[in-house]
């Protein structure tokens, strides 16, 4: 079978080293090319060179929240068109309750599966 979203970027930034290799197991068997980073520097470092047609973004990271980073990245006139999922293990009511305020355009339970992946970059990149 094909892959089924080839030429797609996508980052994931995620602390957790098993959730970046989940997220870049399942995404590069689509045909998707994979970014990923550990922490919000290497974060930049990795967006300071590359453009992604999406990103995953972990929320409860050690040294800034993924829904501030989301606000802030949405601020940036390079950045903002760039759509942004929230991932956590948070209850769904905290994730609606702080999902408004970051920008981001969606927001998704881990663990992370082919399936909530694909739909979200079929929903907002496709």
């Amino acid at each position: 079978m094909p892959p089924s979203l080839p030429n797609v970027a996508v980052l994931i930034l995620d602390d957790n080293p098993l959730v970046l290799k989940l997220g870049r197991a399942l995404l590069e068997r689509e045909g998707c090319t994979v970014l990923t980073a550990a922490s919000w520097i290497e974060f930049n470092h990795v967006l300071a060179g590359n453009s992604p047609d999406i990103i995953f973004l972990d929320v409860n990271l050690p040294s800034i929240k993924g829904n501030r980073l989301s606000e802030v990245l949405k601020s940036q006139s390079s950045k903002k068109d760039i759509p942004i999922v929230l991932i956590s293990d948070l209850p769904e009511k905290s994730l609606e309750e702080m999902f408004p305020s970051s920008g981001a355009n969606a927001w998704m339970r881990k663990p992370l599966t082919r399936d909530k992946m694909v739909d979200m970059i079929n929903r907002y990149v496709r």
